[in-house]
């Protein structure tokens, strides 16, 4: 699911680093960092913190001195060093904790280059929503929403449905978002969830690092899938063998991760970009998925019987994720302490992606329906802030309020792709009811998620779902169900996790 774009975009590029300097850093206790560059660091084989800008001067204490480099680096006073987690002060530092620091200063950067930008993206917001317009009137439609609406060939649901789920969130996700920003915020030691604490560990424990091979992670996910059904299982381990793999990380490859389908030859192709953290493991077995789809595809005839609905390609992916969890300790990449580790984020980033898509969706629909003040971006900005403190009540932006109108125009989402956004908050909730069935019978619920992949779409939307053994869905009641199956689990891989 989804999650803050920018913050997600600061801590790989830190993994990056990491993976690529290893050698020179291998150790490292603590950085601050800005724009990517290190500010302060401390090695566990060097005494005391350095500053490539000067080091720590006598008598100063590893927060002065990194104000004084803030300063001098940027011109910018921090009032108070804001961390991306863990504590309140740099004490948590000295005692020896593997932690990636940004400070407050980096993040407000980050957002002062978004709102550098905001006269060009509103102009161009103008632009963009007047030719919308224009193309659904072209078409005989009402508006841009009922063009949308059939250009993605969505019969089986309507608008009003997606109302009714952006309020089932409301009322049943976002009070569980609550209860996992609370747990942070207890475990951090702080008053309040600020935008830079929310993606870091919050017991200042390091980042997982399954493997340090590309092939490691091949061997692993290979353990995974024949554990989830010996069929996947083979089919993984064909792609291996048949080079259809193109998983590692390199100069001047492509960014991002894919799954491709090669018709004349009629198999899957995965591309990602591994560096060697938990977050490449969910993508091969997200990637994966959509392989795995493909090739429970491949023996219907025709091209368009093999293009299934996004709302449902999305299960055969979050679902294969959610499917293979049970199984991350077997793999040979994780501890069990570490496979519930990286359970529990999964989960919380399940609860938390929720309310971010609903914010999206119930964003895209007011443009929309009200093209007049829709067509004005600074009426758009107001909106925004507004339903961000409905979905997202609990980050504390006091002080920071003139931040939080831009975050929609980095949503590529809402600027080239009208209304597509809600598909990953449904296919959630379908892979959750997938994976319910596979904690009580899990031979029986692969059984069924196969069978509905290899009907491509030749079923309408509600049957694709059943035939997975759920059910499509919008109410509270189903998202209910989900969201307390997700809590126990939560509490019962704590246990583990430690």
């Amino acid at each position: 699911m989804v999650k803050s774009s920018m913050l997600r975009i600061l801590y790989w590029v830190y993994q990056v680093y990491l993976f690529l300097f290893r050698p020179v850093t291998y150790g490292v206790r603590a950085l601050l960092v800005k724009d990517g560059r290190i500010l302060l660091i401390r090695h566990t084989y060097r005494s005391g913190w350095h500053l490539p800008g000067g080091g720590i001067q006598r008598g100063e204490t590893v927060e002065t001195a990194a104000r004084r480099e803030v300063r001098e680096e940027t011109g910018a006073e921090m009032g108070a060093v804001q961390l991306l987690g863990i504590y309140s002060n740099l004490d948590g530092c000295v005692s020896g904790h593997n932690i990636l620091f940004a400070c407050e200063v980096s993040w407000r950067l980050m957002r002062e280059r978004m709102l550098a930008d905001k006269p060009a993206i509103h102009e161009l917001w103008r632009k963009l929503f007047a030719l919308r317009r224009q193309v659904a009137a072209n078409a005989d439609k009402p508006d841009t929403r009922a063009y949308v609406w059939e250009q993605k060939s969505r019969f089986d649901y309507t608008p009003r449905d997606c109302r009714v789920f952006h309020t089932s969130i409301e009322k049943v996700v976002v009070p569980a978002a609550s209860r996992v920003y609370e747990r942070r915020r207890k475990r951090l030691g702080i008053e309040t969830i600020r935008p830079w604490d929310e993606y870091v560990d919050p017991l200042g424990r390091t980042a997982l690092r399954p493997f340090r091979r590309v092939t490691q992670l091949a061997s692993g996910a290979a353990n995974i899938f024949d554990r989830v059904d010996p069929t996947l299982g083979q089919y993984f381990r064909t792609m291996m063998a048949e080079n259809l793999l193109d998983l590692k990380s390199r100069k001047h490859k492509a960014d991002g991760a894919f799954c491709a389908f090669f018709e004349l030859t009629r198999k899957p192709f995965v591309f990602m970009n591994a560096v060697g953290i938990h977050y490449d493991v969910q993508t091969l077995l997200h990637e994966s998925g959509h392989a795995f789809h493909s090739l429970e595809m491949v023996n219907l005839p025709y091209g368009m019987q093999r293009n299934p609905p996004m709302e449902f390609q999305e299960i055969a992916s979050l679902g294969m994720e959610l499917l293979a969890a049970p199984y991350l300790a077997d793999s040979g990449l994780y501890t069990p302490a570490e496979a519930a580790r990286a359970r529990i984020e999964t989960l919380e980033d399940i609860l938390l992606g929720w309310p971010y898509m609903a914010l999206v969706d119930a964003f895209q629909h007011w443009i929309y329906e009200n093209p007049t003040r829709g067509a004005d971006p600074k009426k758009c900005d107001a909106k925004w802030s507004k339903l961000h403190a409905r979905f997202i009540p609990d980050v504390d932006y006091s002080g920071i309020e003139i931040y939080r109108p831009t975050q929609w125009h980095h949503q590529g989402h809402i600027l080239q792709s009208p209304f597509y956004y809600i598909e990953y908050g449904m296919a959630q909730l379908g892979a959750v009811q997938v994976w319910a069935n596979a904690l009580k019978d899990q031979a029986a619920a692969v059984q069924s998620y196969r069978h509905a992949l290899s009907l491509g779409a030749t079923a309408s939307l509600p049957e694709l779902y059943a035939a997975a053994g759920a059910k499509l869905a919008f109410d509270r009641k189903t998202l209910q169900s989900a969201v307390d199956l997700i809590e126990t689990q939560i509490a019962e891989l704590e246990k583990v996790a430690g």
